[in-house]
């Protein structure tokens, strides 16, 4: 009987501490993407776009943070020499997988993060107004390093990142572009 109850309490306790360093969080950002080399005729430029998202910060001072966001990413292109300019628009599902290391108290009401991780970007549409842009042009799936550093508040974060784009965007165009974008988020720790 005595074991059981060991057993049982190094349980509870397991489960406790576990339990103890997992946050929900959700989120909704914004986001400035640019597409690296521009065609021969013309240019890509930045527009801010948006996404929102939830991810999970598992641990407490070194942690991992699993997510899913849906990304709304704008450009400009502009055809050189005619004064056109035509928004694009794509709408992803990001995919990113972060470790970070939390500096203060991870349990407080203040904490500074820094972070890295890799994500997948998978297109779920593409739209260019009056022009042959479309999702065909673009790849299904590319891949991207981020770097950042977040704040905590109490039950409130703020994160700021950078994603250096792995993979070319085009698929049809052979230019070797890739995407890169600035990232702000902002929502809630959920605490388990």
């Amino acid at each position: 009987m005595k074991r059981q109850i060991l057993l049982f309490s190094i349980l509870a306790a397991s489960l406790s501490a576990v339990h103890a360093q997992v946050a929900f969080r959700p989120y909704v950002g914004i986001n400035s993407h640019t597409i690296t080399k521009d065609f021969q005729d013309a240019e890509w430029r930045s527009a801010l776009g948006y996404q929102v998202g939830a991810d999970l910060q598992i641990g407490s001072k070194l942690y991992i943070q699993p997510g899913l966001q849906l990304e709304y990413a704008k450009n400009k292109f502009e055809i050189l020499g005619t004064g056109i300019n035509i928004d694009v628009k794509r709408t992803s599902l990001r995919i990113p997988v972060m470790v970070g290391y939390s500096l203060g108290k991870v349990d407080g009401d203040f904490s500074f993060r820094i972070f890295t991780g890799v994500n997948a970007s998978i297109l779920l549409s593409s739209s260019a107004e009056d022009f042959d842009l479309n999702k065909d042009d673009w790849k299904n799936a590319v891949f991207g390093w981020n770097v950042g550093a977040g704040l905590d508040f109490s039950i409130i974060f703020i994160d700021l990142g950078y994603q250096m784009g792995l993979s070319e965007v085009f698929e049809t165009i052979d230019t070797g572009s890739k995407d890169n974008l600035f990232y702000g988020n902002a929502g809630l720790r959920i605490r388990f």
